[in-house]
């Protein structure tokens, strides 16, 4: 695993806006140590406050592999998935959906254990693919499984940054700070981002990040542990998931809605990382351990 992400953190400085270029794609896993923590919804939403309100070209990739299922909190229906891609020779082009407010999303199937283990030869055709995506593309969003398997650690220490959904309850800390615990063995020092979900208001977010870096701060040293912020429990995030809309869009004023655009605004303003990865490209070939 150490081999495989290895050097994924590394990418080159991001270009000085006098010369014109773009910058690389800025690339964030968004992760949870169980499920049912909301993780899927705050990553639409996520996706939907870069997009609509701060103009960034946003693509979701749904590495949930098997499992995937972010194309249907938007309601949308992909003709082909990852899968087509992969074992029916379908372009990456014609797999690509288009959400709401221009987000591009990489569906995964659901249902297809084949997803959960790759061929180096179909590995090699998704680095393919994303080197074509690069140069179009300011966020990558990954949607990554819950829990601490191969499959979720990998894009996780391949991310520049993790966002890990916490909620109160007991078993989602618990878990959180399984998670927290290897990424920190396998990588010390990556940057995880600790996201408050379904609490009242601010002063309890930051009450359960105390509470869990207390714990960090004791058994696990060298984590790099930091508050993205806080996700108030908004009864309008049920009847969204209902009617499947992101709530920032069915109802903007929602107090869900303006607590995830601060979570976006704040993300941005974060001072690009020193050492970030090459490119898209470069980080799908170190998670395979292709690099040349």
């Amino acid at each position: 695993m150490n081999d495989q992400a290895e050097g994924l953190r590394k990418r080159e400085p991001r270009l000085d806006d006098i010369t014109g270029n773009a910058s690389p794609p800025r690339i964030i896993s968004v992760t949870s140590g169980k499920g049912g923590v909301g993780k899927t919804n705050v990553t639409a939403n996520l996706a939907y406050a870069f997009s609509e309100t701060f103009g960034k070209r946003v693509l979701v990739f749904d590495a949930d592999m098997g499992l995937g299922n972010i194309d249907v909190l938007f309601n949308l229906r992909p003709r082909w998935t990852l899968k087509d891609f992969l074992f029916e020779d379908r372009k990456l082009s014609e797999v690509l959906i288009e959400g709401p407010a221009g987000i591009r999303i990489l569906p995964a199937a659901s249902g297809f254990e084949e997803l959960t283990a790759l061929t180096p030869e179909q590995n090699l055709k998704l680095i393919s693919a994303f080197d074509e995506l690069e140069s179009d593309l300011d966020i990558l969003l990954i949607d990554t499984g819950a829990g601490i398997s191969e499959n979720v650690l990998t894009f996780n220490l391949a991310s520049q940054e993790t966002l890990i959904v916490v909620t109160p309850e007991p078993t989602s800390r618990t878990d959180a700070f399984a998670l927290m615990k290897v990424l920190n063995r396998r990588y010390s020092g990556k940057p995880l981002l600790f996201l408050a979900n379904m609490v009242r208001d601010r002063k309890e977010g930051l009450e359960l990040f105390d509470l869990v870096s207390r714990v960090a701060d004791r058994f696990l040293p060298g984590l790099n542990l930091s508050f993205a912020g806080f996700l108030p429990q908004d009864p309008s995030v049920t009847q969204a998931v209902r009617s499947q809309k992101a709530l920032a869009e069915m109802l903007p004023g929602a107090p869900f809605s303006a607590a995830i655009r601060q979570v976006a605004r704040d993300l941005l303003s974060r001072p690009p990382r020193q050492e970030v990865s090459a490119g898209i490209g470069l980080l799908m070939k170190r998670l395979v351990g292709r690099e040349e």
